[in-house]
């Protein structure tokens, strides 16, 4: 409401600094909103902290290019006589078969390779994603990218989080909740069980124009 009424440039504190400040607080009220682990908050004194993207599909790219970028780093420490196009093309992604198509979009954006996991009823598993990282492995690629989807679109499943997020974190691969349908859902405490295993995710985007009456601009 404030941005739209003054029309202020908000893209860097230098552009607008009230902007940019408002824009850190109104997230940590978000993120305490929806009770994330408090590593996510701006006010923890951490890495965290919550930005505006354009939209959830802005966000899952986002986070793609970050967790690409991190996982280059860390390739490179590991193995400094390869260059970072050998890196680049062993890199990949995971995703459930029920993602949204933005997500295969953030991966061809981001000139990686993104696998399509299948799922069970719906839901992605854990020992879903452990296969594929295996296989993957095996043929010499490197796992750094997957996507839990928390509602999805076609039919508001919820992938499994507490399963899937553990296995990321063993094979040190970026998770990113997308939870752009439902998110806003976590707002009630008696949805909240649905994120279960949340503390083990790198990045978590929702879209507070849907269910919360906020203008999409």
């Amino acid at each position: 409401m404030l941005s739209g009424a003054i029309a202020c440039i908000g893209f860097t504190w230098i552009a607008s600094p009230a902007c940019t400040e408002l824009e850190v607080v109104m997230m940590d009220w978000l993120g305490k909103m929806l009770e994330l682990p408090k590593e996510f908050l701006a006010c923890s004194g951490g890495k965290g902290g919550g930005v505006i993207q354009g939209t959830a599909s802005e966000s899952t790219l986002v986070a793609l290019l970050g967790a690409k970028a991190k996982k280059v780093q860390e390739v490179k420490a590991e193995h400094p006589e390869w260059d970072e196009h050998t890196i680049v093309g062993k890199l990949v992604g995971y995703c459930s078969d029920q993602a949204h198509s933005s997500v295969e979009r953030a991966g061809l954006l981001g000139g990686v390779k993104l696998r399509s996991v299948p799922s069970e009823n719906h839901r992605m598993r854990g020992d879903a994603l452990e296969k594929a990282i295996q296989q993957d492995l095996a043929d010499g690629l490197i796992p750094f990218y997957a996507v839990v989807t928390l509602g999805t679109t076609n039919s508001c499943a919820f992938d499994y989080l507490d399963e899937c997020g553990p296995v990321g974190n063993k094979h040190k691969v970026w998770i990113h909740v997308d939870a752009a349908y439902a998110g806003s859902a976590f707002i009630c405490p008696e949805y909240r069980h649905l994120m279960k295993g949340i503390e083990s995710a790198d990045s978590f985007n929702f879209n507070p124009h849907k269910w919360m009456l906020v203008n999409f601009d």
